[in-house]
């Protein structure tokens, strides 16, 4: 019977093995497969306590299938149930869809591919033997169970092939934004979160870079707690995957955006991460008195209230050069023309063009027309231009179901990030007595946000969008 030991004692004796002085630690271990000796013309290197051995071992010794993409400078190993990929100097490994942390990196030494082979062994099943007397590695492989074989699947029908996405560029702020432009690339989803060093590694899946490049792209960043720096390449050929890894610090949070062709991963304490807002339930309508004279026969006054106008500009966008009073006003209007599709929803506006109108008007004007809804459509501003999103405020109590029930809408008009509900004095939602609430759509001092806001089309659909929440609210089918 073979007497066996763990890949990691094996290696943790191989490196002390090689780490020895004197003649004895200048002669590599030869290794055996299953009692036979596998030779190469290359000897197997120590690197950082890693066995490296050449790619040949592993195809003509092993008997796995090896694949070699020079572009990629990827290696590929098979056998009958697993797929392992491994890139020149990443050490990141995947197997079988999955991608796990290795130890040692593969590298290129003297025109020869070397990969670990412990980390392979590892995870093809090899069993190992160190006889220490002769310098001898002897490697068994594993006789895996018989699986069941699998039902016959129902035929289905060939998925269609995707739209490749470009990647055109890739950039940071002095504010710890990274801004990936593109064309038809997709928003990733949740990063994988890897260790040693702390990093995220976000896949943009059918995408490339244009133009293409060989190799892998660095940037070193200095002085700042966020992160170190961060890295990106062409991580797969098949399916078609662009890889970014942001080496962060060990308090880094982050938030990803997007606006018209770019996405926006603004990086931030833990702590200044906005959480995500609880599901609302299902509020009651308002009660409302029933349709009378001049009304038109509706059952509902909503009253749209755009914010600032005229000498009040609002904040101003400087990437945009433009006035948040434009937004303001263009937004109310396209809601107003949505909610007016329904008869019965009679639609009211404190402005419907660039005039001033004082606060105290705005609310008097709301309650001399008995509003049922009181809506006011703001864009925010702040110092730290990474901040960005969307964000719905309360104040009063029969205010705070209006605002949890119509947040969602509001993100699903804007695309942006989500900033959640919350409670302010605002002098309008305060002083009103209707359910009210004021969105502050995005973040004008943001690019990718003031961009989104003054694009007609995302200002069409947060009108819709926006729209359909108030009728469901209403009750209005």
């Amino acid at each position: 019977m073979k007497k066996s030991v763990s890949i990691m004692l094996l290696m943790s004796l191989l490196f002390t093995m090689f780490a020895s002085v004197g003649h004895a630690a200048s002669v590599p271990p030869k290794l055996f497969l299953e009692g036979k000796q596998l030779k190469s013309d290359v000897d197997p290197k120590i690197e950082n306590g890693s066995t490296l051995v050449p790619l040949a071992i592993l195809s003509e010794g092993l008997g796995y299938e090896v694949e070699w993409e020079p572009v990629m400078k990827k290696v590929t190993v098979k056998n009958d149930s697993t797929v392992i990929e491994l890139i020149i100097g990443e050490a990141m490994v995947k197997v079988n869809d999955v991608i796990m942390d290795i130890a040692a990196k593969p590298q290129l030494m003297n025109q020869r591919t070397m990969v670990p082979v412990r980390a392979v062994g590892e995870l093809l099943g090899l069993e190992f033997e160190w006889k220490a007397a002769e310098r001898e590695v002897h490697m068994f492989r594993i006789q895996p169970e018989q699986p069941e074989q699998p039902a016959e699947p129902n035929p289905t029908e060939p998925e269609k092939p995707k739209p490749v996405g470009y990647i055109t560029g890739v950039s940071m702020d002095e504010h710890s934004v990274i801004t990936i432009t593109h064309t038809d690339v997709q928003k990733p989803g949740k990063p994988l979160v890897l260790d040693n060093p702390k990093r995220l590694a976000f896949d943009f899946k059918n995408s490339t870079f244009e133009p293409y490049f060989n190799g892998e792209t660095r940037v070193e960043v200095a002085e700042n707690p966020l992160l170190t720096g961060f890295r990106y390449a062409q991580f797969q050929l098949n399916p078609l995957t662009a890889r970014l890894v942001i080496n962060i610090g060990d308090d880094t949070g982050y938030v990803v955006t997007e606006s018209e062709n770019a996405i926006q991963i603004a990086l931030m304490p833990s702590a200044e991460v906005p959480a995500e807002p609880e599901k609302p339930a299902d509020p009651e309508p308002p009660v409302t008195t029933p349709p009378g004279e001049g009304n038109n026969g509706a059952q509902y006054t909503v009253v749209l209230d755009a914010g600032h106008g005229a000498k009040d500009p609002g904040a101003y966008s400087k990437p945009m050069n433009r006035w948040e009073k434009e937004f303001n006003l263009n937004a109310a209007l396209k809601l107003k023309a949505e909610l007016e599709k329904d008869k019965r929803i009679k639609v009211l506006m404190t402005r419907s063009d660039d005039t001033f109108l004082e606060l105290a008007d705005r609310i008097k004007f709301a309650q001399d027309n008995k509003a049922d809804l009181f809506i006011s459509i703001h864009a925010n501003s702040y110092d730290k231009t990474s901040v960005n999103g969307s964000e719905t405020y309360y104040y009063r109590d029969n205010s705070k179901a209006l605002a949890d029930f119509l947040h969602p809408y509001v993100l699903a008009g804007t695309g942006l990030n989500n900033r959640g509900v919350k409670k302010a004095a605002f002098k309008v939602i305060k002083e009103t007595t209707m359910p009210a609430v004021l969105i502050e759509a995005g973040y004008l001092s943001n690019e990718g946000d003031a961009k989104a806001l003054f694009t007609d089309s995302v200002q069409s659909k947060f009108a819709a969008e926006v729209g359909k929440g108030i009728k469901a609210y209403l009750k209005l089918k």
